[in-house]
């Protein structure tokens, strides 16, 4: 029995690595491609943050001379940059894709849940556009996962740093908010949390001033507002369920009733007391923190999915097999391909509806996943362990 037990970790490690040179391997690969089609436009706005930063120029301003569209992320964002952005532009550039490649890889490996390997896997194809439009999204949802398996590290004190950056980086970070109930110290964990909210807030003045910042948190409050409303009707933007409503009923619906809705649903799940502290039940809203705000925001692409996929392979893995199960899974994987627009670039501009339809599948495994976390009502106490080599059944 242990023999079968190191073969299993022996082969599940040789997999990880496997898998991680791969990533590696794409993250360059698109490194590599981004440079020779000079696509560096969103490296260059978030290079610009840090040199806006410390020049105390407006972070949200156009700067067509240098780069297209503008910055959408919090002040704190131009701190996080730095360390590449004062590097050579090609050597900042491939170290930033290579550091969101390996803290989502690492993320993933941190989670306590057999097969894991296999999420590495489904990833691949948002991972690839992510790593082409040079994203923070691979941060982003690794913050969320780390936010969830650190929740208990030193009483919360790392997640709740994250929650904290990722939230004034680009909003996203708040979802981890939802892992609060299975936080075993609260008390320390809301602590940790107003204190890094305050140290976020005033670091940035260190290199900059205290008015600059107040300043550029309210153009920043003020540029998102703009962006939400200009991304209703995008083509590449809004990829979102709302975005697939919208053009359904060829209607532009306001945001606040998505939300309104996709909150009570999210909240839903946790009407299921008993189970909080079932690993089975904790992973599943793990699963749905990760794909609910890429649903339910209208500044969705096709390169934000990489932080929902996570969630649907973590789904995947807690799910019964069966052939629905499948159906959606290889629905998930097809439309990350985004063959609307690399097949159909014509059609798909004229009708956006084509693009849209990214959402569906991950808004069908949402579903199925809120539903899971009401079947464990009846199922039998089964904790996960980080070891367990076997497939969990709902």
């Amino acid at each position: 029995m242990l023999a079968n037990q190191t073969v299993v970790k022996t082969g599940s490690k040789k997999y990880a690595q496997w898998a991680l040179s791969l990533w590696l391997s794409i993250s360059i690969y698109c490194f590599i491609q981004s440079i020779l089609r000079h696509r560096l436009n969103n490296y260059l706005i978030f290079e610009n943050t840090f040199f806006n930063l410390i020049g105390e120029k407006s972070l949200y301003n156009a700067y067509p001379t240098i780069h297209d569209d503008a910055n959408h992320y919090g002040p704190i964002f131009g701190l996080f940059i730095a360390p590449v952005a004062m590097l050579p532009r090609w050597l900042g550039f491939m170290l930033w894709n290579i550091f969101n490649c390996v803290l989502l890889f690492w993320s993933i490996k941190s989670i306590k849940l057999p097969n894991k390997n296999l999420v590495y896997f489904i990833a691949l194809p948002c991972l690839a556009s992510s790593m082409l439009s040079q994203q923070f999204n691979p941060a982003t949802a690794a913050f969320i996962i780390f936010t969830y398996t650190l929740r208990d590290k030193h009483n919360g004190f790392w997640s709740a740093f994250l929650i904290a950056l990722g939230t004034m980086i680009k909003l996203y970070g708040i979802v981890g908010l939802a892992f609060f109930f299975f936080i075993k110290d609260k008390k320390s964990f809301i602590t940790y949390l107003i204190m890094w909210f305050l140290i976020l807030f005033f670091l940035p003045m260190l290199v900059s001033s205290p008015t600059y910042i107040v300043q550029s948190y309210k153009e920043w409050s003020m540029s998102l507002a703009i962006k939400n409303a200009t991304n209703i009707g995008s083509l590449t933007n809004d990829i979102s369920i709302m975005g697939f409503v919208r053009n359904l009923v060829a209607r532009p619906i306001s945001n606040t009733p998505f939300l309104i809705v996709g909150c009570l649903m999210f909240a839903l799940s946790y009407l299921n007391f008993s189970k909080y502290k079932d690993d089975r039940f904790q992973l599943l809203i793990l699963a749905s923190v990760l794909i609910f705000p890429v649903l339910f925001s209208s500044g969705s692409e096709d390169c934000t999915y990489i932080v929902a996929i996570a969630g649907v392979g973590i789904w995947y893995l807690l799910s019964d097999k069966g052939v629905w199960r499948t159906i959606l899974l290889a629905a998930v994987i097809l439309v990350s391909f985004d063959f609307p627009l690399m097949v159909f670039p014509d059609y798909t501009t004229q009708h956006p509806f084509a693009i849209k339809m990214i959402s569906l599948p991950y808004f069908l495994v949402w579903l199925k996943i809120l539903a899971a976390t009401f079947k464990l009502r009846s199922a039998p106490e089964v904790q996960l362990a980080a070891d367990q080599q076997k497939t969990v059944l709902l």
